[in-house]
């Protein structure tokens, strides 16, 4: 039996789920702000579906 593999996520799928811009999440990334942890695999960057679906959720508001 094989481990399942996370699914990673390019910065187009990553922009289209968070609704920044590509080079607004580049920028970010930069500037060492606020994204989901990133996994580098040699030059590629990608993101793991499940540190992004949680970096949403902290993104939440309080409730009021």
């Amino acid at each position: 039996m094989t481990a399942r593999q996370p699914t990673l996520l390019d910065v187009k799928e990553l922009s289209a789920l968070t609704g920044m811009s590509v080079s607004t999440i580049y920028r970010k990334r930069s500037l060492g702000e606020s994204l989901p942890r990133a996994v580098k695999i040699g030059s590629a960057v990608r993101w793991r579906q499940a540190d992004v679906d949680l970096w949403i959720e902290e993104q939440l508001e309080p409730a009021m």
